[in-house]
């Protein structure tokens, strides 16, 4: 029987030898991920709770904007959610040929689509709210 593998956690990845700036830009990409979820859960929560107000006045041509931003917003969501997968996984790669790097293409694909989903909402709700004042 083959020996039963654990995840190491960050403390002890810290004092197995794991460069301090890597355990941070971790920490620090994690909470970057966090935070544009967050964002996005939070636009999504204000437009819906406030439509009535703002788009009281507005074509339906108009509503099809805020439509594609909460698209947007939730595809950045999953991008986001599937990026700190990602870096849990990458931290617990034993096998990893080398030190574990946020620049790990997994990791990069997955928080660009989140970045990029994330602005491409702000643009869309933007448009949006120019549409409909």
């Amino acid at each position: 029987m083959g020996a039963k593998k654990t995840l190491p956690t960050l403390a002890h990845l810290h004092l197995t030898g794991m460069n301090p700036r890597v355990e941070k830009a971790f920490d620090f990409a994690q909470e970057t991920t966090k935070q544009l979820i967050t964002l996005a859960t939070a636009v999504i929560a204000l437009t819906i709770t406030f439509l009535t107000d703002v788009a009281k006045d507005a074509s339906a041509g108009t509503a099809l904007w805020l439509q594609a931003a909460w698209v947007f917003y939730l595809v950045s969501i999953a991008f986001g959610i599937f990026t700190l997968m990602a870096l849990t996984g990458t931290l617990g790669d034993l096998d990893a040929d080398g030190p574990p790097s946020i620049n790990a293409r997994n990791i990069l694909m997955l928080a660009k689509g989140q970045v990029f989903c994330f602005f491409a909402a702000v643009a869309l709700t933007l448009v949006f709210g120019f549409k409909a004042v």
